[in-house]
C-alpha cells in the first residue's frame, strides 16, 4: 500500500514540473530518493536495469537531463570527468560535499556558520545568489591511515 502512495506522490511531483510521469522516471526518482550515494548516469542505468528490464541507456540520460532542467535532480561535478546526480531536496535540505581524491568517497555535510558567511559575502558585494555548491577535495580518514 505504501509503495502505491510513494508512486502517486512521485507522479504528482513529475506532473507539477510539467514532465510526463513515466515508469522509468518514477523508478529513477525512487532510486535517488532511497540513497545517499551520488551515482553517475551509467551506475543509475545499471541499477535501474537490475530492477526493471525495460529501461534503456538513452532513456536514463534523457530523463536525467529533464529532471535536472526541472530542478528535481541536481547534477554534480566532482572533478573526475563523471557527472553525478542526487535528488534535489530544496533549500531546507542543502548540503555540501567532502570528496576523497584517493578512494572517491563522498561525505555530505552542512555547516550553518559556513552558510551564514556565504550569505554575508553576497550581501557585502550586493550580489543575489541563485544557488551554490561547495566541494572540498582531500583525503578521507581511511585513506590517510593507509
Amino acid at each position: 500500500m505504501m509503495a502505491v502512495s510513494v508512486n502517486q506522490a512521485l507522479k504528482k511531483t513529475l506532473r507539477d514540473h510539467e514532465l510526463k510521469a513515466t515508469s522509468q522516471r518514477i523508478a529513477l526518482l525512487k532510486l535517488l530518493n532511497g540513497t545517499s550515494e551520488h551515482f553517475d548516469a551509467e551506475e543509475i542505468y545499471f541499477e535501474l536495469h537490475k530492477r526493471q528490464k525495460n529501461v534503456s541507456r538513452a532513456t536514463v540520460y534523457r530523463s536525467l537531463e529533464a529532471l535536472v532542467e526541472q530542478q528535481l535532480v541536481t547534477k554534480l561535478d566532482f572533478g573526475d570527468g563523471r557527472m553525478r546526480y542526487e535528488r534535489n531536496q530544496g533549500e531546507d535540505e542543502h548540503h555540501d560535499h567532502l570528496i576523497c581524491e584517493a578512494c572517491g568517497k563522498v561525505i555530505e555535510f552542512f555547516n550553518l556558520e559556513m552558510e551564514a558567511q556565504q550569505i554575508a559575502v553576497c550581501e557585502e558585494h550586493d550580489f543575489k545568489p541563485s544557488s551554490h555548491t561547495m566541494h572540498i577535495f582531500g583525503t578521507c580518514s581511511n585513506c590517510q591511515k593507509k
